[in-house]
């Protein structure tokens, strides 16, 4: 399997944003859509290709998000990439929402990210991007709230809310919201490939105690 030859296709629907990317020979498209995720994802996919004049079988593979994040939003887009990778005969493959989204972090330094998991607890991992890649120094864990905060020291630089941790820190940013876009940067530099399956690090809480 190529992560170079042709186009790939890329969901991320774990976090806040719910993202589509392809990849062409001109640069990767991407594009965001709203609503009812389930309903919504087979037509905004085939949206992006029109958009990007890519043909659904000129699709190399399809690489999705696995999370840690939303319960909701990991099974519709896992079961999806499946889904579309079968009728198309067309590789599908996992990688990390969390890595993915360190591609935003300085180079040569930690980069604790933090996602409210709610239930008082904490989505929490560390990299440190090296030659551009984030290596995992901490990989994604299900932390209660009080070990969350204690566990990123002061002065470290964070990806999500500052309020989760209890010791200040350099802000990359407030919001951890992974992107379609990065998976397939992530792909191109080599990032680990996993299953198309939702990484749960907990079960999921009975539809009616559920809270995304």
């Amino acid at each position: 399997m190529s992560r170079q030859g042709g186009a790939w296709l890329a969901l991320e629907l774990s976090g806040p944003l719910s993202t589509l990317a392809v990849s062409t020979a001109e640069g990767d498209l991407e594009r965001r859509f709203s609503g009812e995720r389930g309903r919504a994802l087979l037509a905004e996919v085939e949206a992006l290709l029109r958009d990007a004049a890519v043909a659904r079988a000129a699709l190399a593979g399809i690489v999705v998000g696995t999370g840690p994040g939303s319960y909701t939003g990991l099974r519709i887009a896992c079961a999806a990439a499946r889904a579309l990778g079968f009728a198309l005969h067309t590789p599908v493959v996992g990688l990390s929402s969390f890595q993915a989204a360190a591609l935003a972090g300085p180079e040569g330094e930690d980069l604790h990210l933090v996602l409210d998991a709610y239930r008082d607890e904490v989505y929490h991992a560390c990299y440190r991007r090296l030659g551009g890649f984030p290596q995992p120094r901490t990989p994604p864990r299900l932390l209660s709230r009080g070990a969350a905060a204690a566990v990123v020291p002061a002065g470290s630089w964070l990806l999500g809310d500052p309020g989760l941790c209890a010791a200040p820190v350099r802000l990359l940013a407030p919001q951890l919201a992974p992107r379609a876009a990065a998976l397939l940067e992530l792909l191109r530099l080599g990032g680990s490939l996993e299953p198309a399956t939702p990484l749960y690090l907990r079960a999921a809480l009975p539809r009616t105690a559920a809270r995304e």
